[in-house]
């Protein structure tokens, strides 16, 4: 496999990234997604998307040039972007959040550091965003940490008996009127409302039977969960009881993401590369299959508003852009 070499070079506030012997090819795994309500199995089509790393400065920050590797991340697995496609990265080896604006680092939100009640925030493992451009983060600990457009902490949610634990989901509904976690230590989601969360629930009834990883909610509220059991479950707005029906075929997959066409992304993280499927056809094969022979361990995935696909991979401790 070659490896590559991104320059950027800077004229004025412009910037552009030159990629360097890239190199893919095709491969057929053995994929299957496979929820509650429908069930998808994967053959991979050969692998098309050319990555690029391509912004447009904006002069309103005090900007930190992105290089290669991007600002020195460690394991990153957080991703998420906001309405106004600033992108905010779970870098959980450093015990930081890096937002970047524009393509550069906002040295200024705050200082690279997230707190909680005062104390830096460790080891982030998902990041989502509110239509207000609040951030919902969830790591070492047993709350959610709620921040608003500035990094400021607003609020913690959490549960007790049992108390939440080794959280490694969060995600919000379009109307932002419901919290979703994945309480993975108890092999439940739980759902609080918004905005205050005092009030809560065992979103799917009851105990699961796999450990729920990354969370998505479609503009119709369905939400998406990523399993132990390698696969991706779907539950309706208002939950299911019982034991989704599952069939293997990712292997580990850790996020799944949604763009605004309810297209579904998931990151099959153990066999590097992140799946495509096209809305109405969760049951056929994948119609793309992204960074595949370049990506390592790919964690989380998001979207901006023209469906570039961004992917933190904690193998290679990157963020990527695939237009």
């Amino acid at each position: 496999m070659k490896r590559i070499l991104i320059v950027f070079l800077f004229t004025g506030m412009s910037l552009t990234a030159l990629l360097f012997g890239i190199s893919c090819s095709n491969q057929i795994p053995n994929s299957a997604f496979v929820a509650p309500l429908q069930t998808v199995s994967s053959k991979n089509p050969p692998w098309t998307n050319t990555p690029t790393f391509t912004f447009t400065p904006t002069p309103t920050i005090t900007p930190t040039p992105i290089p290669y590797p991007v600002s020195g991340f460690n394991a990153p697995y957080a991703l998420a972007i906001d309405s106004k496609n600033n992108i905010y990265v779970g870098d959980t080896g450093n015990n930081l959040i890096k937002q970047f604006i524009g393509g550069y680092q906002n040295a200024n939100w705050p200082a690279g550091k997230i707190k909680s009640n005062g104390l830096a925030y460790t080891s982030p493992k998902s990041i989502a965003t509110d239509s207000s451009g609040n951030l919902y983060v969830v790591g070492s600990g047993i709350a959610v940490s709620k921040y608003d457009t500035f990094g400021n902490y607003v609020i913690q949610y959490t549960t007790t008996s049992p108390a939440m634990s080794f959280l490694l989901g969060v995600a919000v509904n379009n109307s932002a009127t419901t919290l979703y976690v994945s309480d993975s230590g108890n092999k439940r989601i739980v759902a609080f409302s918004l905005p205050g969360g005092v009030s809560y629930s065992v979103f799917t009834g009851s105990s699961l039977s796999y450990t729920p990883y990354g969370l998505a909610v479609d503009s119709l509220g369905n939400l998406y969960v990523a399993g132990s059991d390698n696969s991706v479950h779907v539950y309706t707005s208002a939950g299911l009881t019982g034991t989704p029906v599952s069939v293997p075929g990712f292997n580990a997959p850790y996020a799944v993401a949604l763009d605004a066409n309810n297209n579904l992304y998931v990151s099959d993280t153990q066999n590097g590369q992140i799946e495509e499927f096209a809305v109405g056809n969760y049951s056929s094969s994948p119609v793309n299959i992204i960074g595949k022979e370049l990506l390592v361990n790919p964690e989380g995935i998001a979207l901006d508003s023209s469906a570039n696909v961004y992917v933190v991979d904690s193998g290679n401790s990157e963020l990527f852009q695939f237009p």
